[in-house]
């Protein structure tokens, strides 16, 4: 199974709350949140062995492709395995990888489709019940079930091929809903239970457990795999979500509220009630002042541009550091973890100096993030070694930027009260993302596999370059509201004026 919810770990929700958080101090904050510890080691739990397995399952793919499907011989497929270039040809490892990318495209559809789906009934349900520990703990329990069957498929090697890991990686993780769903569960019981006040620091104990598991998971992605083997950290992935389920059929708590009980529907019926959806887009896309439907569908398009290039990327990277740098899963594993923490300290550094120290709006640090990235893109395209391709993670230092702007922007467009509907709806298109992005990664990085490997990156700087035009129509469209708002409140200050002055002529006549 692998963990298709990265861009969340890098980026902030931005709650609604007021101005007495920012009097909080750090100390008070801690303390808040360990005293108020719920859903957080739950995420924790669910993120790492996500991220872990990652790259096992990956491993196991090649591997399979080599040795079952393909049927090479056991000498060509442990030089493969060791990284021993000496020991097969460079177009068996590229026939290798063209197997395997097929395979992605099945897998990213999979895990694309079902979780869409899901996300729509279950946001609505959720809210209609107040039932949030079901959208929690269904997901976990399909990845307990993932990580079995990759177990059994590791345990069966050789009678198993690549298909029948690929779908015990893909059905039941998809089924259950995936990062998409339970991200909507713990985002809505984190908030029923916080109020205004303290929700930041409550989004904020979530987002830190988060990248905790991230970075986490990406350093020992790489390093248990040798010693463990697949089953291995197939047995200890699965010991570890099986913890957070059981810490979360004890630790969530729903919330007990009132439900007419009075009318009495069938659960496929009331679950599947198309109606809420159609009422759901509507209340998105309504319109409303300063051209709030106009807007929506900027931002609806900046999500498809920001997330999509991301799981595009996600579903072919690891092949491609293999293939143009020759690097094995420990190599792969440093980069992950020096690239998130360098993420980590430029969304830091976005806030605490650009957003809070010099006052730059969000579309202002979006059109930043996106530069730094479009640079980031060209670099790994062309990159001639592994040491170049390192140097585009410190180029591409402010890119987690850009979700935080984009979750700002939202949130600053929608009132406080349509916030949840609204994010279902970008939940929807973060969810489909890799149904549409992941096969198309593969198919183009399958075709391109031979003469240049790196194409997709230019095909992200492309697409990253429409991202920039746009953050910067948001920029334009906000500088032209705010002057028509001086002008307003300019005029309105005259006429008071004018008020004033004619109630004084009055009163002395």
């Amino acid at each position: 199974m692998s963990l298709t919810n990265l861009p969340n770990a890098v980026s902030m929700e931005v709650p609604a709350s007021n101005n007495n958080s920012d009097n909080i101090t750090i100390l008070q904050k801690l303390k808040y949140m360990i005293t108020h510890i719920t859903v957080e080691p739950l995420i924790f739990f669910y993120i790492l062995p996500g991220t872990m397995g990652y790259l096992t399952t990956q491993n196991m793919n090649l591997e399979k492709a080599c040795r079952v499907n393909l049927q090479y011989n056991s000498s060509i497929c442990n030089a493969m395995v060791s990284r021993d270039h000496s020991g097969y040809e460079d177009y068996q490892e590229a026939e290798v990888q063209s197997l395997v990318a097929k395979m992605i495209i099945v897998k990213t559809a999979i895990v694309g489709f079902f979780p869409t789906c899901l996300l729509l009934f279950f946001g609505s349900w959720s809210d209609r019940h107040y039932k949030r520990k079901p959208v929690i703990l269904i997901p976990i329990f399909g990845d307990i079930v993932s990580y079995f069957c990759l177990f059994i498929c590791a345990y069966f090697f050789l009678q198993l091929p690549i298909e029948y890991s690929t779908l015990a990686d893909a059905l039941p993780f998809s089924l259950g809903g995936g990062p998409p769903c339970i991200a909507l569960g713990v985002y809505s019981y984190v908030s029923g239970l916080s109020s205004d006040a303290d929700r930041t620091i409550r989004v904020g104990a979530v987002s830190m457990f988060q990248n905790i598991a991230i970075a986490i998971g990406n350093a020992l992605g790489g390093v248990l795999i040798q010693p463990l083997g697949y089953k291995g950290v197939y047995v200890v992935s699965t010991v570890i979500m099986l913890s957070a389920f059981v810490y979360g059929m004890f630790a969530i708590k729903d919330q007990k509220r009132r439900v007419n009980t009075k009318v009495k529907i069938s659960f496929l019926r009331d679950f599947f009630d198309l109606g809420h959806i159609k009422n759901t887009f509507k209340l998105c896309f309504r319109e409303g002042q300063d051209n709030r439907r106009s807007k929506m569908v900027v931002m609806i398009l900046l999500s498809v541009m920001i997330l999509g290039p991301f799981y595009g990327e996600l579903a072919v990277l690891y092949l491609y550091t293999r293939i143009k740098f020759g690097w094995n899963e420990i190599d792969y594993s440093i980069y992950n973890t020096v690239q998130f923490i360098t993420q980590i300290c430029g969304s830091v550094l976005a806030l605490s100096f650009f957003s809070k120290y010099l006052r730059l709006s969000d579309p202002i640090l979006g059109i930043i993030a996106m530069i730094s990235k479009i640079l980031a893109c060209l670099i790994y395209a062309l990159a001639p070694t592994g040491k170049y391709f390192f140097f585009g993670i410190f180029v591409e230092i402010f890119h987690g930027t850009s979700h935080i702007a984009m979750r700002s922007i939202i949130s600053k467009i929608v009132p406080p009260q349509e916030l949840g509907q609204s994010n279902s709806v970008f939940g929807v298109c973060e969810a489909l993302m890799p149904f549409v992005f992941g096969p198309f990664y593969s198919t183009l990085y399958n075709k391109t596999l031979r003469n240049f490997p790196g194409t997709f990156y230019l095909v992200s700087a492309g697409l990253y370059i429409f991202t920039l035009f746009l953050f910067f129509y948001m920029y334009k469209t906000n500088k032209e509201e705010e002057k028509c708002s001086h002008k307003l409140q300019k005029e309105q200050v005259n006429l008071l004026g004018k008020l004033e002055h004619f109630n004084s002529a009055a009163e002395k006549i």
